[in-house]
């Protein structure tokens, strides 16, 4: 179905038009029964039918839309001017409005798709598909769970963006009163429950794994529901939406109903906790493992060139991984997407016009990698944290020689850094591995000073911070003697068996504090990467030797954990506000080097590029004055 359902897509919306043109929170079943009788007459009509349910599910690689990528910490731009269309972007920049919301998937405009569009055609859906006459029973039922948890994912992402949501289980008849769609809000308890109780009634029909790749692979199937159940009970537990007594839970609706259950429940952990097993014990009984890399052309890699290759393919390959427990199919990295993250002239031929190069990592999140011993910088006895900063000369040593090109000046804390650390970012006196250089001896030297290779050329298009990501594209791409850039295209991994690993091992650590079961689950993705046990590190290397041994100081390892796996994969954006950090961490300035200067003590100068403002209320998106107006019952997110 994955070919066959991009093509219908277009198909479906150009015979039926359904929905695409109201901007209302709550569509009304549209007064077309001739066109819904078509479009259930038979199987192949009701397979395009089954499309559009799937085609409200946010684009990955959407980086004007999708808000994981642009509205943290991550990533950053050069120019509000050049990118002023991004909505992502200018909600970290602090533009986000109470009266026209940027991404907003409530009403489908400002660059979000529309969930509530998703929802009506899923109900749709759901109401005529057991009249198809060409179909089986079995099939029926197959299409119903898919789109039953469609459904409930719909709810979902509307939740986690705007807080408690009015359920709509089924559509409201044209003909109904006026005010019947006029809902309020749900509280968030009432959330949760009808999302997890939509999956678990889809799951007993739901095919186990795909079993055609090529056509079935991104369709919802019982791993891809056992993990994100497994999510969506994290998110529950978490404190944005257990025993929440901030100023975003004050909220309450008209007839002062209180929407956040303001009381802590530690059975939301043990909840989250037996959901996260269940998940992954069912994704290792079919096939699922973490990934590692196989490398091609006869050579022998470095132990620490195959460490960082299977962090970059965990993410960016999709033939063979069986870590991917949910692939966004539809929302692939083109080339010209790739070059959106790719430095221009990483190889002297690399010079074509889609390398842009303007994804720009910060500073921020590069300072949050754990050094090579697998503790954080600033606790690593053996670290020179507060020289950072400092100017150092590469050694020409084969423990460095590999990641940094040998005897170029750099920052002090580009060095001695974990393999996920080099894995994942590209920078300045940095080297970047590609099948194209035969061999991780041979990989491209980076230059991103202002008169360097890779530094910065146009005007308006460049690197802004010193750091690119290695993450968004493929190793396997090639440059050409046109100097065109050849990409191998890969799917967003929406769910990968590591994050169902930590988040295991948070629930196990909030619901009874440290544990060998804990330790093991953060262990085994630490082991891929080439790192020892967090006991074992953090008695040998840390200021803090007993931190893993208390349930605040495993906490914090967990979310460290988190943010150095999935850097750069728009997971961090969603982390922050479950566990209400977002306030310490987004009131941070967002820091760069020097890009305007070719010597390196000038470039290797901290910039501050941005001074960012976020307060509680931001934890949750403000919804439009048109629908405050439309809906009388529906109140405003608190404090906007």
């Amino acid at each position: 179905m994955k070919t066959k359902f991009k093509t219908c897509i277009i198909g479906l919306g150009l015979i039926f038009g359904l929905s695409t043109s109201c901007n209302k929170f709550l569509d009304v079943v549209p007064d077309n029964a001739p066109v819904l009788d078509q479009a259930f007459s038979m199987r192949t009509m009701a397979e395009r039918y089954l499309v559009t349910c799937y085609s409200s599910l946010p684009e990955s690689f959407s980086v004007q839309g999708n808000a994981g990528l642009l509205s943290g910490d991550e990533f950053w731009l050069s120019s509000e001017a050049t990118y002023s269309g991004y909505h992502s972007w200018r909600i970290a920049l602090g533009s986000q409005n109470g009266d026209n919301p940027l991404l907003n998937a409530w009403d489908g405009n400002n660059g979000a798709k529309g969930y509530w569009i998703g929802i009506t055609n899923c109900n749709i859906f759901l109401e005529n598909i057991m009249r198809v006459p060409d179909m089986t029973e079995d099939e029926k039922l197959m299409w119903t769970s898919e789109v039953k948890f469609l459904k409930a994912y719909y709810h979902f992402l509307l939740l986690r963006q705007y807080g408690p949501i009015p359920i709509r289980d089924n559509n409201i008849p044209i003909y109904d009163a006026p005010g019947s769609s006029q809902l309020a809000r749900n509280t968030v308890e009432e959330c949760f429950n009808y999302i997890v109780g939509q999956i678990d009634d889809a799951m007993e029909n739901l095919m186990d794994d795909v079993t055609a790749v090529n056509s079935e692979t991104g369709r919802i199937t019982k791993i891809v529901a056992k993990a994100m159940k497994a999510e969506i009970l994290i998110h529950a537990a978490s404190p944005l939406y257990n025993g929440n007594t901030g100023v975003e839970a004050s909220i309450t609706n008209v007839d002062g109903t209180k929407l956040f259950n303001q009381t802590y429940l530690s059975d939301k952990w043990q909840k989250a906790a037996e959901a996260c097993k269940v998940a992954i014990d069912f994704a290792h009984q079919n096939g699922k493992a973490l990934h590692t890399w196989t490398p091609t052309g006869g050579f022998i890699p470095q132990a620490s060139t195959q460490y960082q290759m299977n962090i970059r393919e965990a993410y960016n390959e999709n033939t063979g991984n069986a870590e991917i427990l949910w692939l966004d199919t539809k929302s692939t990295a083109s080339g010209t997407i790739q070059g959106y993250f790719m430095l221009p002239r990483y190889t002297p031929n690399a010079t074509t016009g889609t390398l842009l190069g303007f994804m720009s990592a910060t500073l921020n999140i590069v300072e949050k990698f754990y050094s090579k011993n697998g503790v954080p910088i600033e606790e690593d006895i053996t670290y020179p944290y507060t020289s950072r900063f400092d100017l150092i000369t590469v050694p020409s040593t084969d423990g460095y020689k590999y990641d940094l090109v040998a005897g170029k000046e750099t920052a002090r804390m580009n060095l001695d850094r974990e393999n996920r650390f080099y894995g994942t970012l590209m920078f300045d006196a940095g080297r970047v591995f590609m099948l194209q250089a035969t061999s991780d001896a041979n990989a491209y030297n980076i230059d991103l000073k202002y008169s360097g290779t890779s530094g910065k050329v146009d005007p308006n298009q460049y690197n802004w911070t010193g750091y690119a990501s290695k993450k968004h594209y493929n190793y396997r791409g090639t440059v050409g003697a046109s100097n065109a850039y050849t990409a191998r295209v890969f799917g967003h991994p929406v769910m990968r068996l590591a994050n169902l690993y930590l988040y295991y091992a948070e629930a196990l650590n909030e619901l009874n504090g440290p544990s060998a079961e804990a330790y093991a689950y953060i262990d085994v993705v630490r082991k891929r990467s080439g790192l020892p046990g967090v006991v074992e590190a953090w008695q040998k290397y840390s200021s803090n030797p007993t931190k893993p041994s208390t349930k605040e100081g495993l906490r914090q390892i967990i979310k460290s954990e988190r943010t150095s796996e999935f850097a750069l994969e728009g997971i961090r954006f969603w982390d922050l506000r479950r566990w209400r950090d977002a306030v310490k961490e987004y009131n941070s300035p967002i820091l760069g080097w020097d890009i305007n200067q070719s010597a390196a003590g000038s470039y290797y100068r901290t910039k501050l590029l941005y001074t960012r403002s976020f307060m509680e209320r931001d934890y949750f998106w403000p919804l439009s004055l048109n629908e405050r107006r439309r809906n009388p019952n529906l109140v405003q997110a608190a404090g906007w």
